[in-house]
C-alpha cells in the first residue's frame, strides 16, 4: 500500500506542495485525508502554477533533498503545462539525470535546452559536463566544454571533476595547466577554490607522482588553500600513494581543522603501509584529541593494523566499540579544532 501510495500522483503532489510553500503546504499535505483532486484544488489555490520560478523552486528542493525523479517528474509537469524552462531550470534537473545515472533522460533535457538557445549559458552547461561525466558519456562532456564560450571557473572544474571520475588524471592535470595559463578560456587561475583544489588533488593521487603532487601542493599553498580541510584530506592521500608516509603526516599535523576523514586517512595510510603500531597510535589520540566522531570506516582501518600486529587485546576492544555501535551508528566525542 505505501508503494502504491509513493508512485500515485497523490504522493508526487505532496512532494511539490512541501517544497513550493514549505510549511503550510507540507502541514496540509501530510495530515490531510483529502483526496487527489482536493489536494490538487489546493495547490492550485495556494501556487501560481503558471509561474516558472515556483517550479523551479519546486525542482530545486527536490534535487537537493535527493528526490531526483520527483524533480524530474515536476519538470514533465512544467513542460506539459506549456511553460518554458530557463536558465535556472536546467541544472537542478540536469543535477537529478546525473544522480540517477539517467542518460536519455540527460540527452533530451540538453536537446531541450538547445532548442532553447540556452546551452551556452555558463550554468547551464558547466550542468551538462557534470550530467555527461556522471553518465560515463566523456567524450559528450568534452564536446560540451569546448563549445562552451567563455568559460569560467565552474566549467572548468565541472570537466576536470569529470576527467578525474572517469579515470583521466593525465587530462584532468592538463585542463588544469590550460586553466592556470589561460589557454581557451579567461580564467588566471584567481578563481580556484577548494573544489577545483580537491579535483587536481584527487588526480594527482591517481598518478602517483610526487613531483606532481608536491607542485600542486605548492601551488595550493601560495593560492591559500592548503588549509582547506578537505584539500588537506586529498593531499594526505596523494602523498600516502606517492609512498611519502612523513609528508603525509606533515599535512596531517599542519590542518587546523580535522575531521573523520582526516584520521581515516592518517590510520589507513599507515595501517596499508604495514606499520600497524603507528595506526593504532593515531587511533588513540584520535579517541584523545576531543570532539571527534569515529566511523565504520575507522573501526575498519584500525583492525587492520591489529590484524598485521597480532594485537589480540587491542583488537578486542576494538571488536567491543564495533559492537556497540552496532543498531546505533556510530559513537560520537566532541569534535573541535586541533
Amino acid at each position: 500500500e505505501r508503494e502504491r501510495e509513493r508512485e500515485s500522483p497523490w504522493s508526487h503532489m505532496k512532494k511539490l506542495c512541501g517544497v513550493v510553500n514549505s510549511r503550510r503546504l507540507f502541514s496540509f499535505a501530510s495530515t490531510s485525508p483529502a483526496t487527489t483532486a482536493t489536494l490538487v484544488a489546493h495547490f492550485d489555490r495556494v501556487v501560481d502554477k503558471s509561474s516558472v520560478f515556483s517550479w523551479n523552486s519546486a525542482i530545486s528542493d527536490l534535487a537537493r533533498n535527493g528526490d531526483s525523479a520527483e524533480a524530474l517528474r515536476a519538470f514533465s509537469w512544467m513542460r506539459r503545462l506549456s511553460l518554458t524552462p530557463d536558465r535556472s531550470t536546467f541544472p537542478c534537473a540536469l543535477k537529478s539525470c546525473a544522480a540517477l545515472s539517467s542518460l536519455r533522460s540527460g540527452r533530451q533535457l540538453h536537446l531541450q535546452a538547445f532548442l532553447l538557445g540556452l546551452h551556452p549559458d555558463l550554468f547551464v552547461s558547466s550542468s551538462l559536463v557534470d550530467m555527461y561525466s556522471k553518465c560515463d558519456q566523456l567524450g559528450d562532456a568534452r564536446r560540451v566544454f569546448d563549445e562552451t564560450p567563455h568559460r569560467n571557473a565552474v566549467v572548468w572544474t565541472s570537466m576536470i571533476v569529470g576527467c578525474v571520475l572517469n579515470s583521466i588524471p593525465h587530462e584532468a592535470l592538463s585542463l588544469f595547466k590550460q586553466l592556470l595559463v589561460g589557454e581557451g578560456g579567461e580564467e588566471d587561475g584567481e578563481s580556484m577554490d577548494p573544489v577545483l583544489a580537491v579535483a587536481v588533488m584527487s588526480a594527482c593521487s591517481r598518478m602517483s607522482e610526487r613531483r606532481v603532487t608536491s607542485g600542486v601542493h605548492g601551488l595550493l599553498v601560495r593560492k591559500g588553500l592548503a588549509a582547506d580541510v578537505g584539500v588537506g584530506n586529498t593531499l594526505i592521500d596523494a602523498y600516502a600513494k606517492c609512498g611519502d608516509l612523513e609528508l603525509a603526516r606533515e599535512v596531517f599535523d599542519d590542518m587546523d581543522v580535522r575531521d573523520v576523514i582526516s584520521w581515516n586517512s592518517l590510520i589507513a595510510v599507515y595501517a596499508q603501509n604495514g606499520l600497524s603500531a603507528k595506526a593504532m597510535e593515531a587511533f588513540l589520540e584520535m579517541s584523545r584529541c576531543g570532539y571527534v566522531l569515529y566511523n565504520a570506516m575507522t573501526l575498519s582501518a584500525v583492525l587492520l593494523a591489529c590484524a598485521q600486529a597480532g594485537a589480540l587485546q587491542f583488537g578486542k576492544c576494538i571488536h567491543n566499540q564495533v559492537m556497540a555501535c552496532m543498531g546505533v551508528g556510530v559513537r560520537h566525542w566532541k569534535s573541535s579544532p586541533r
